[in-house]
Formats: C-alpha cells, sequence, structure tokens
C-alpha cells in the first residue's frame, strides 16, 4: 500500500495549520491574553513523510532441469577458471543477518555469495548438494532466507536487488542421485556485462563520500556525520513512489550514492536510504542492518517501509533516514509558493537550529519510540513575528515486517534484527 504521512501539526485532525501564539516560550503562558489570530493553511496533500515506497521482493523460483540442461552446467563448471579480481568491496567487520543463520542457511549464503563475485561470465555455476530435499518447503524456506541475508548484509549488490541488472537462478536436476544428497545449480540467466564499471563506480563514489570523515572520530560521531552528509546528499525520488518502479536503482546504495536508473543522481527511496546508510557505516567499521516493515502516521494508513539499525559503543539504536531528511518537504512545498502559511514553513525549515532538530527525530531512538513515535511539543516552532507556533514533526509508527505473515521469508528475516533497548 501506498501512503504519504501526514507529519505536522493537529495530525489527527486531517488538516494542516499554524496556531496562534507569542513566539517566546517564556511568553507562551500569555496566549490567553492576546487576540488569536486566523489560522492559515495548505492542503495536506502538500506534506507527509513517505511510505509504501518498499516494492516486493522478487527472487526467482527452483525451476527444474533437464538432463541436458544438467550436462551443460556440469560443463560450465568444469570450464570456468575463476577469478580473485572481483572489484566487490564490503570492509564490514560483521555481517549482521549471517551471524543468525543456522548452518545449512550459511552454506548456501557463501555458495550465492561465491557465485556473485562474477555475474559476467555465463560459465560461472555453483552447484550446491544438501542432505535436505532441495524440493522441499523447508528447503526453499532456507534458501530464500540465505538470499535475502546476503542481499541486506552487502548493499554492493545492489544490481541483484529485485533482479535489476541480474536475475539469480536455481536449477534442480529432474532426475536426483541416490547418493543421499539433493544437488541444485546457482547461476545468473544472462551475463551482468556492465558489472565491473557499475560496481567500480559504486566504490569510488563510497570513497567520495567518506574521505573527509575523521578516521580518528568516535563511532559516535561517524554515525552522526554520515547521517548527515547522506540526507543532505540524497534526493527523495517521488516518481518511484508514485509509479510502483519497484525495480529501480532507487532502491538501492547505487542510487542514493551515485544515480537511479533514469539517471537522476543520488536520488533514491526509503531501502535506497536504509542500504546506503548501512554500507557507510561498514565501510567506516561500525555494525548496522537494514529493517523492513511498515510505516506511517498510524496503522490504517500504514505502507512498506525500511529503516536502520546501527550499533554505536556496544548498543543498538533506530533510525529512519528517510523520514530525517526533510529535503522532501522543502520539495513538496514548492507548488504552494503563493500561499501566504509558505513563507512561515520555509522560515522554520531555514532555521539551523530547528532544522537539525527535525533532521534528528528519527536518528539514535529505541524500538518502542520507532515503534510509536509521538513528538509531544518537542518540535515547535515559534515564528519570528511571533504570531505563530508550528511543527513539522508528528505521530507515527514503524511496524517490523516479523509481525506480519504475509512476509514470508523476510518476517523470519527481519524476527532476527536485534532490538535497541
Amino acid at each position: 500500500m501506498k501512503t504519504i504521512r501526514k507529519t505536522l501539526a493537529v495530525f489527527l485532525m486531517g488538516a494542516l495549520f499554524l496556531t496562534g501564539c507569542s513566539a517566546k516560550k517564556e511568553d507562551a503562558g500569555q496566549a490567553d491574553e492576546q487576540k488569536e489570530t486566523a489560522a492559515l493553511s495548505l492542503p495536506i496533500s502538500a506534506f507527509g513523510k513517505p511510505s509504501g515506497d518498499l516494492g516486493e521482493l522478487k527472487l526467482t523460483e527452483t525451476k527444474e532441469m533437464s538432463e541436458e540442461e544438467k550436462a551443460e552446467a556440469d560443463r560450465a563448471m568444469r570450464a570456468y577458471s575463476p577469478s580473485s579480481n572481483t572489484p566487490l568491496v564490503n570492509n564490514a567487520k560483521n555481517f549482521y543477518y549471517y551471524s543468525q543463520l543456522d548452518d545449512t542457511a550459511k552454506d548456501i549464503y557463501d555458495a550465492l555469495l561465491l557465485l556473485a563475485e562474477d555475474p559476467v561470465d555465463p560459465q560461472n555455476v555453483i552447484l550446491y548438494s544438501s542432505k535436505m530435499d532441495v524440493n522441499s518447503e523447508e528447503f526453499v524456506n532456507e534458501l530464500r532466507l540465505a538470499y535475502f541475508s546476503m542481499l541486506y548484509d552487502h548493499p554492493e549488490l545492489f544490481w541483484m536487488y529485485n533482479e535489476i541488472n541480474a536475475s539469480l537462478m536455481f536449477g534442480v536436476p529432474k532426475e536426483q542421485s541416490t547418493s543421499g544428497y539433493y544437488d541444485i545449480y546457482f547461476y545468473f540467466d544472462k551475463p551482468y556485462d556492465n558489472f565491473r564499471e557499475d560496481v567500480e563506480t559504486f566504490n569510488k563514489a563510497a570513497e567520495d563520500f567518506l574521505k573527509d570523515l575523521d578516521p580518528n572520530a568516535s563511532d559516535e560521531e561517524k554515525a552522526r556525520w554520515i547521517h548527515d552528509k547522506l540526507i543532505n546528499t540524497v534526493t527523495y525520488d517521488m516518481d518511484v513512489l508514485n509509479q510502483d518502479l519497484y525495480s529501480d536503482l532507487a532502491h538501492t546504495a547505487y542510487g542514493a550514492l551515485v544515480k537511479n536508473s533514469r539517471g537522476s543522481a543520488n536520488t533514491a527511496v526509503c531501502d535506497g536510504y536504509s542500504l546506503a546508510y548501512e554500507y557507510l557505516l561498514q565501510q567506516a567499521g561500525l555494525d548496522a542492518a537494514v529493517v523492513l516493515g511498515v510505516a506511517g502516521g498510524d496503522e490504517s494508513d500504514a505502507g512498506r517501509h525500511a529503516w536502520s539499525i546501527i550499533m554505536i559503543n556496544g548498543k543498538w539504536y533506530e533510525v529512519d533516514s528517510t523520514w530525517d531528511d526533510f529535503g522532501t518537504l522543502e520539495t513538496q512545498l514548492e507548488e504552494y509558493k503563493e500561499d501566504e502559511a509558505y513563507p512561515y514553513y520555509m522560515e522554520a525549515l531555514s532555521d539551523p537550529e530547528y532544522r537539525d532538530s527535525i533532521e534528528h527525530y528519527l536518528y539514535k531512538v529505541n524500538t518502542q519510540t520507532m515503534t510509536n513515535y509521538d513528538p509531544g511539543n518537542n518540535y515547535q516552532y515559534y515564528t519570528k513575528d511571533g504570531k505563530y507556533i508550528l511543527t513539522l514533526v508528528g505521530p507515527g509508527i514503524h511496524i517490523r515486517a516479523s509481525e506480519d505473515k504475509e512476509w514470508v521469508p523476510i518476517n523470519e528475516l527481519i524476527g532476527m534484527t536485534p532490538t535497541a533497548d
């Protein structure tokens, strides 16, 4: 479901307005002595925090192989000469989801990651043998869990996300051996010819992003610096949200750090923000993971969404860098420049202290706060002319996919995600 989360004052009333007030907090108690001014309003559709921007996640089903196809796969494996010169880079100290898998899923994950090192040579085929029947529901669940764990541990595999540039194939021989093991072949449906060029472009973009990061900074300083630079660099991709473009690079770290599939630089949606944040933190030596679920103003308007969980000094915290990016709101406001309320909202967005506060309202929060967020009166802005109080932050929810059985096997994956106490 696609939705735009309504975030401003009187969030639950279905309308946006500025309330008459005194400009200084210490004078707020005298508001009853002042003549209340008329409310200013803009259409509520002009505002909001995006959700419903996470597409349906795809993974190819297993395919029965004929004897001829099996023989061709065996021939390709014998002919293949692996290269150790892969352009893929990830210097993470730990890969969180991998660490949570059982031995079977870890073995599958390792095999898929080995395959991913070279999606160019069509002779790159991996044979995986299992004591578990590869046609069984149990094995298929292990396969899917391993695949999505790998995908969300390794944002550098952007080209595999929703089969954007390469479709992973699973071939099951029609006739299995009688040795007590079941075979399955992993391969790509066609060569990804621009693999090295695209990955090296991604690597360079990440290096350039991090070049000014102080290597001697604390984990806290690194996490905040990366968060702030990311939301100042990335533009939210409204076209992907509105047109359901689920197989677009805007869903990946590549979209955030390089460009989306339509060539717009540094343009992404929620999973692109979250995967880019994870990758940059990994390269800076911090542990992080992507969280998937639904988010919105309340459960009635919640749509699929992605955010982050990061570790700082041995403690987990949740972060939604997409919702912290108020540049999206500035873009939405542009068509209302002639409205009398417009200057007040731009005044608030242009105030450095207030802007800094709202761009961290979902930074380093615990899971309980993220799940049911209530800003209270913490983000009120007092206009300079003394007429109004306004707020650009409203209540919201983030519910993890582990609570929704329709997300199989993502619900199992997210069920492994740590909570932030």
